[in-house]
């Protein structure tokens, strides 16, 4: 629920969350592009308190990723 939060304020709204799978990919499959990636990155920062370096960024992918991410980093 807290990362559909997240999700809730960088992606379309016209985007059905309940749709979103951990196989979902954020730039092909919901359309983000590198800004809204950032803005992602960051507001998963702020309400998980991780950090995301430049390498972890470059590796997520897909909700299934930030999962994982988090997961390891809590």
């Amino acid at each position: 629920e807290r990362l559909k939060k997240v999700f809730t304020n960088i992606v379309d709204s016209e985007t059905d969350l309940s749709e979103i799978t951990p196989e979902t990919n954020f730039m092909t499959d919901l359309g983000l592009n590198s800004i809204a990636m950032l803005y992602m990155a960051l507001a998963i920062e702020e309400e998980f308190k991780v950090s995301l370096t430049n390498a972890d960024f470059s590796d997520i992918k897909t909700v299934g990723d930030v999962i994982t991410y988090i997961e390891r980093n809590l």
